[in-house]
């Protein structure tokens, strides 16, 4: 995974998988806040890449989650996955996450 802010920052799934935890961790002490993400889906676009796959692009948004209170922008992003097809098995194996921008504060 190559992203703006951490640059190359997970080269594998077992260290996707870790970081994830790590995350998640934080989030449940309270020192970061719980987030989710939606796709803009017209933004998505899909391009065959000859004899490997795909090449899939689009924007997403982020929110931070708190109880009892709607979902809060805090930034949009872009993202392209290069996904293989392996036999029928599509997996991701490159992630693109970049031109992150921040949410633009509410008017007092």
């Amino acid at each position: 995974m190559f992203h703006d802010k951490g640059g190359r920052n997970i080269t594998s799934g077992e260290q996707f998988a870790a970081i994830t935890k790590e995350k998640c961790q934080r989030q449940r002490d309270g020192i970061d806040f719980l987030s989710t993400r939606e796709l803009v889906r017209d933004s998505v676009k899909v391009y065959p890449l000859n004899d490997y796959g795909a090449i899939e692009t689009g924007t997403h948004r982020f929110y931070a989650m708190s109880k009892g209170k709607p979902n809060r922008l805090t930034e949009v992003a872009q993202f392209t996955h290069v996904w293989k097809d392996e036999n029928g098995q599509w997996r991701l194996a490159r992630v693109l996450s970049y031109d992150h921008v921040l949410a633009e504060p509410p008017a007092p």
